[in-house]
């Protein structure tokens, strides 16, 4: 028959079912009446849970009655393991649960330590998770073995992954954890405290652990993967609110953004570059300056000047795609002097628009990006151009209405107060009384005085409103071509340098000394010509010459000089004010680019 060829193991006290009988203590496996089944004897229920596969010289039957004690014995290691797999993926934290595999292995085929060697994307062991701690790797960084058998393993060290200078050991026992197809880790144990090294039993633990550990370690990765998601997404949306808020938008949005990429991606430095000239086109833009930085070296990096042709930065400007890298083609002080270390060049893209390039760095030691992290960042750098670019056209629009304003109250309201001094000026020169004549002047007086006011009212409307992206550069373009319209001088604006690297609170003093500096060219020296530098280098540099009648020895007027000079103290700066060469007086203004300390 084929029930005599069968090998049934036997143990130190087989049952004997009887005829009749459907059921005996061997752990719930049912049996062929007549014949013996190896159950679990009191000395192995103890140490293992598993029967002895050494037969034994005469079988002990069990009376009836006593098999229902036998049942309990064997069920009770069943549950154990039931319960030791079941917590493997108790929760979703993937550190946790890569703890509770190597633990639970250990446990179930009472190995003295355990090893966990995570597979990198190419298949090698890129890194390990050992208990105890603290007493150097199992397996060794490379290629883990495919399968090994328990003697296998105990034979071949290197085909176990086992480091040269590890102690030696009796046996060890490796399977691989298989997540959808592809190996995710190897699980190495070893130092099997029955001395007597790993048995096929322990085996089928080891890979009962590696089982459920796929699921947990699965479910663990798809849960951090979208909570990673998720606080990209909410970066996002904190980013477009900041930059698009109405009530108070963000005064430093490329900051914003440079420190969100920075957390978000665990790198150790991030850069933003922009066009060195915001106004020209995209095609047009010969280089680009590093204009945020956030972590090491931050203030080292701001102002400098990385050219569009032959860099990575460049490129990805040129181009509008991202890349991953090690290296940088063009060199920049304090970030790429660093080696060769994982980074991210991304582009700011809103549509087939590319308004800047941020960059984000980790140190040497940390892991590479990977697809994945370039997905996430794209979507983040995505609606951050999309709120910088809505930001733009609201403000554009804006300063479109503004400027309408202010075109109106010149054209209108400036000529026809001017055209009522006019007429008072005529009634002047037919008053015959002391005391009208004075009143008129006086007239006179406050009609150009309102004039003046409302001079400054349209230049405030040229100006753009507090957290608005319209340029620097454009501000000040602005600012002179209403200080000097309609006015007997001649002006030359003269602007050099990343004006896009100055901090707004440097820029509002900076407008503020031009403005008081034309004023008082105008209104005080008689001048004809007026000449505005701007230029930044390693600091902004405002300088300011007029051809006119300089500044008088018993001058009384202090207040606006002073208030220069302050500005200047404000930001860290310096100013000074004396006689231009040729004549007439030189303003020389200087300010550090970034914010000043304590800001």
């Amino acid at each position: 028959m084929m029930l005599a060829s069968q090998q049934v193991p036997r143990c130190r006290d087989p049952v004997v079912v009887r005829r009749g009988e459907k059921y005996c203590g061997n752990g719930g496996f049912s049996a062929v009446a007549g014949l013996p089944v190896c159950c679990l004897g009191a000395g192995t229920a103890e140490n293992r849970g598993f029967a002895s596969t050494q037969r034994c010289d005469a079988p002990h039957v069990v009376p009836s009655h006593e098999q229902p004690d036998e049942l309990t014995a064997a069920r009770a290691p069943m549950e154990r393991r039931l319960s030791v797999i079941v917590d493997i993926g108790s929760d979703l934290d993937l550190d946790a649960t890569l703890h509770r595999v190597v633990t639970a292995a250990m446990e179930l085929t009472r190995a003295g330590r355990g090893t966990l060697g995570v597979c990198g994307p190419d298949g090698t062991t890129i890194s390990f998770r050992q208990l105890p701690a603290g007493k150097g790797s199992i397996g060794a960084p490379g290629n883990p073995p495919e399968s090994l058998s328990r003697d296998q393993l105990s034979e071949d060290r290197a085909a176990a992954g086992i480091s040269d200078h590890h102690p030696l050991m009796r046996t060890v026992l490796s399977v691989p954890i298989m997540i959808r197809k592809t190996r995710f880790a190897t699980l190495y144990l070893t130092e099997n405290q029955s001395g007597c090294g790993f048995t096929e039993f322990d085996e089928i633990d080891a890979r009962a652990v590696a089982s459920a550990a796929a699921v947990a370690i699965d479910n663990a990765q798809l849960f951090d993967r979208a909570t990673v998601r998720a606080a990209w997404i909410e970066a996002g949306l904190a980013i477009t609110t900041a930059i698009l808020s109405s009530v108070e938008p963000h005064p430093r949005p490329l900051q914003l953004i440079a420190d969100r990429a920075c957390a978000l991606t665990d790198a150790e430095q991030a850069i933003v570059l922009v066009p060195d000239d915001a106004d020209r086109i995209a095609q047009q833009v010969d280089s680009l300056v590093v204009s945020t930085a956030v972590g090491r070296h931050a203030g080292d990096l701001i102002g400098q000047l990385v050219p569009v042709a032959q860099s990575t930065t460049g490129e990805v400007f040129r181009s509008g795609a991202a890349v991953i890298t090690e290296t940088f083609r063009h060199p920049i002080q304090a970030f790429t002097d660093v080696g060769r270390r994982p980074a991210i060049v991304m582009p700011l893209r809103c549509q087939d628009t590319v308004i800047g390039v941020v960059v984000v760095a980790r140190s040497p030691d940390q892991p590479v990006f990977d697809a994945r992290d370039l997905e996430l960042m794209s979507d983040f750098a995505g609606h951050a151009a999309a709120a910088l670019t809505l930001a733009d056209a609201r403000a554009l629009a804006v300063l479109t209405d503004r400027e309408r304003i202010a075109h109106n109250l010149h054209d209108l309201v400036i000529q026809r107060v001017f055209a009522v001094g006019m007429d008072v000026q005529g009634t002047v020169a037919r008053s015959h009384s002391p005391e009208v004549t004075d009143r008129l002047n006086r007239t006179l007086s406050e009609l150009q005085a309102i004039i003046e006011d409302i001079r400054t009212a349209i230049f405030g409307l040229l100006q753009s409103p507090v957290g608005q992206t319209s340029s620097f550069r454009q501000r000040i373009q602005q600012l002179v071509a209403a200080m000097t319209d309609n006015r007997d001088i001649t002006t030359t604006l003269q602007i050099s340098g990343p004006l896009t690297v100055i901090a707004d609170v440097v820029a509002e003093h900076a407008e503020a000394v031009i403005m008081e500096a034309i004023s008082n060219a105008i209104r005080h020296s008689g001048a004809s010509g007026l000449i505005v530098k701007v230029a930044v280098g390693d600091e902004l540099a405002i300088d300011i010459t007029d051809n006119g009648n300089g500044i008088p020895a018993d001058n009384r007027r202090h207040s606006g000089l002073a208030n220069m000079r302050r500005r200047a103290e404000q930001v860290g700066g310096h100013c000074t004010i004396g006689s231009a060469l040729a004549g007439g007086t030189h303003l020389h203004w200087t300010a550090p680019m970034a914010d000043p300390p304590g800001r």
